[in-house]
């Protein structure tokens, strides 16, 4: 009887404890349920934005590219229409006939001067479709198909066209699985008297434009025509083979398209509507497998092009989420069941997972950028605890160009210590063999985003801006190096320590030493790299000829959209804005601005505006001085700064706070 009773008043003493850890438990559980679902929908709406914004970049850059080797590729059939002696040949060839020993000294020379744009295949074609000359001996004599002479009859109208591939018929068998541009032939009078047409293979120049834009280990860039065939190379084409599919946007085993495809291909014929389109719920692709993308119909080319990669890797980071949710449930689950809950078994099940990838002393924390060669990420130094932006090299692009092209950049780059040029910490290789470097974690917007969002500039802000961006060049220039880069996107302004209104440059990837063993351009798919809209026409015509003057025109362009709002040219296409910028003389800023501009600082961005290098100002510092002046009598005070900052820029622990870092790439 006394061991029952002390067994009773046991129980009765330690009973009211485990009642109390269960309830405990359970509220916790719920409290961990509810914070659950919130973070779960929270985690995959953030996600799906920044999957969207990812496909949507992507998507823009790879048709800017298209759009500028397309420009480059009709550049070089203008010129070569318009070079006297091949033109007065090839008048001769028009008035003598077709062949002979002339047309073939004709193609070897056209081949040979177009080999700048890969071109292995030349024809010269008379107004009605007769092939006077060609690189296939055996069709001269004959004319090119209907379809293809469609294709190249605008050329009869003083313009040079483009003409995509095509995967089979159509276009004839000398067309097949080349790219085409043509121009015409003028005779002297200016009448159209031939058409000269270049054909490079698809899978090489052409493929390259999208090969090296492919996101993550399943992204895929890709072109396609109406049918759905692929016209740009598949980085599935081995497993395809083996499941004897063909290169084409159809649902496995069937001839139903998939919903990318179809969905761009009814755009086609949609009129003048909206020719684009994001894909964020996961769809089946060509392969089978869910995958989400993003498209846009090309009317001008008769294309679709397209950025694709499977959900799986797209929402890895919610299926993660769900593991770990799952995992944590049901271990508090067992905890509730047990009925006992020692603190150390619950901080050893809440416990993180601490390891995370290394690159040489900084620790990734998380990816805030992506572009088609490289992607972005947020890191801390591992002893020194700064935080830093880690730019990494995409493992399908690590070819010896693009490994030069960063190697050159940060090398080159960290030569600089101007504070208002981006800092390099550090550069190295990771266990896998790719290639990165570290630089500096900028909390601000870009110079792009600063119009957008709040649209134009007051002349006395522009002016502070351009001046500092004018140091940072000061510097680049004084070291034998041009940036050749200088655009909105690639100038930062920046809260840097309670310091407002700091301009940061960006991007050193297309620098260019002005004297010395680097002086050499890298070649192949990096000359489609840089803007047009801020290329001086110098860089164009000959973009390893720039010297620091071409930083000076593209500072003019910055200046003159900070003023207005608005692109320094208005085209369409690209080429048109290549032209323009060759022959067009721009608008001043004046007359543009909602501000009433200072004639000396219109009178400046002028200048540096001018297509003659020799009319510009021949440094940056005496763009400088210019600038120093002027902030003399119209100054942008730091109470201007702080109220400016005040009322649009929230505070640093603020949830809308939107931070950006240097994602070009």
């Amino acid at each position: 009887m006394a061991g029952a009773a002390r067994a009773d008043l046991h129980y009765q003493a330690v009973n009211p404890s485990i009642d109390r850890a269960r309830l405990a438990l359970l509220l916790l559980l719920t409290a961990v349920l509810g914070v659950g679902l919130w973070a779960y929908r929270g985690v995959g709406d953030s996600l799906r934005e920044i999957r969207s914004t990812g496909l949507s970049t992507l998507l823009n850059t790879q048709i800017e590219a298209l759009d500028q080797w397309i420009a480059e590729g009709r550049h070089e059939a203008e010129q070569l229409a318009a070079e006297p002696e091949l033109s007065a040949a090839i008048a001769r060839l028009a008035r003598g006939g077709r062949g002979g020993g002339e047309g073939s000294r004709i193609v070897e020379d056209i081949l040979r001067a177009a080999g700048s744009i890969g071109a292995t295949a030349a024809h010269v074609v008379d107004p009605q479709g007769g092939i006077l000359a060609s690189s296939d001996a055996e069709r001269i004599g004959h004319g090119v198909t209907p379809d293809f002479f469609s294709h190249l009859s605008p050329a009869l109208g003083g313009k040079s066209v483009f003409v995509r591939p095509y995967r089979g018929g159509g276009a004839g068998s000398a067309q097949h699985g080349r790219a085409w541009v043509a121009a015409p032939v003028r005779a002297k009078s200016g009448k159209v008297i031939a058409i000269i047409a270049l054909g490079s293979p698809a899978d090489r120049r052409f493929a390259a434009l999208f090969r090296a834009a492919r996101p993550g280990r399943t992204g895929e860039a890709l072109a396609f025509d109406a049918d759905g065939w692929l016209l740009s190379e598949s980085r599935h084409a081995e497993a395809l083979a083996q499941r004897g599919l063909a290169l084409r946007l159809l649902q496995p085993d069937t001839d139903i398209p998939t919903r990318l495809a179809a969905e761009a291909v009814a755009a086609r014929t949609a009129g003048a509507g909206v020719r684009e389109g994001l894909l964020l719920a996961p769809y089946p692709n060509y392969l089978g497998r869910d995958a989400i993308g993003a498209w846009r119909w090309l009317p001008a080319h008769d294309i679709g092009v397209a950025v694709e990669m499977e959900a799986g890797e797209a929402f890895a980071p919610l299926t993660y989420l769900q593991i770990a949710y799952a995992a944590v449930l049901l271990l508090m689950g067992a905890v509730w069941l047990s009925g006992f809950l020692p603190p150390q078994v619950l901080a050893a099940m809440l416990r993180r997972d601490g390891r995370a990838r290394l690159l040489g002393p900084y620790r990734l924390l998380r990816q805030i950028g992506e572009g088609a060669i490289s992607n972005v990420y947020l890191a801390r130094h591992r002893l020194l605890k700064r935080p830093a932006a880690v730019k990494v090299l995409k493992q399908q692009t690590s070819s010896d160009e693009w490994t030069a092209r960063f190697q050159r950049e940060v090398q080159l780059a960290s030569q600089l210590s101007h504070p208002n040029t981006i800092t390099i910490y550090d550069y190295g290789t990771g266990s896998n063999g790719e290639f990165w470097y570290a630089m500096e974690y900028l909390e601000g917007l870009s110079l792009a985003d600063l119009v957008e969002r709040y649209g134009p500039l007051p002349p006395a802000r522009t002016a502070h801006i351009l001046r500092q961006a004018c140091a940072s060049l000061w510097e680049a220039h004084s070291c034998g190096l041009v940036h050749r880069d200088i655009k909105p996107q690639n100038i930062m302004l920046c809260e840097i320590r309670g310091e407002r209104d700091v301009v940061k440059v960006l991007d050193f990837g297309l620098v260019k030493q002005m004297s010395g063993d680097k002086t050499r351009d890298l070649t192949g798919v990096m000359r489609i790299l840089g803007t047009p809209l801020y290329m001086s026409p110098e860089r164009i015509r000959n973009p390893s000829d720039a010297d620091g003057r071409a930083d000076i025109y593209a500072l003019g362009a910055v200046g003159f959209f900070l003023l207005t709002g608005k692109r320094l040219f208005e085209t369409e296409t690209e080429h048109d804005l290549t032209y323009q910028v060759l022959h067009t003389v721009p608008p001043l800023a004046s007359a543009c601005s909602p501000f009433a501009v200072p004639a000396e600082l219109d009178a400046l961005i002028g200048r540096c505006l001018e297509k003659d290098p020799a009319a510009r100002p021949q440094s940056i510092a005496e763009v400088a001085g210019a600038l120093d002046a002027l902030l003399v009598h119209m100054p942008w005070t730091r109470g201007q700064v702080d109220a400016w900052w005040s009322r649009h820029w929230v505070s640093a622990d603020s949830p809308e706070r939107r931070f950006s870092v240097e994602t070009a790439l």
